[in-house]
């Protein structure tokens, strides 16, 4: 019996689940907090790759990241959680 592996793995789903809920407030705060940092430190414009910086394409590409990394942490865990109960009852 593995309790504490299974522990891990409810609150692994919990975890993503909330990613995969809250991945639009999410990736909208982490671009805003991006757009400030540019604003503050003008420098880092003028680095290679950050044109789209601080940018609404840049916060639908996180979203949309953190939608499938939610998802799939989520599905994961769930599905070893299913396999612990399963291995459990047999």
């Amino acid at each position: 019996m593995n309790l504490s592996g299974l522990a891990f793995d409810i609150i692994t789903a919990l975890l993503g689940a909330s990613l995969f809920i809250w991945a639009k407030p999410s990736a909208s705060a982490l671009n805003h907090w991006a757009a400030q940092q540019y604003v503050r430190f003008p420098k880092l414009k003028s680095l290679p790759g950050s044109a789209k910086a601080g940018t609404e394409l840049n916060a639908k590409i996180t979203f949309l990241w953190f939608r499938i990394c939610g998802a799939f942490a989520c599905l994961v865990s769930l599905l070893s959680v299913a396999h612990t109960v399963f291995l459990l009852r047999h």
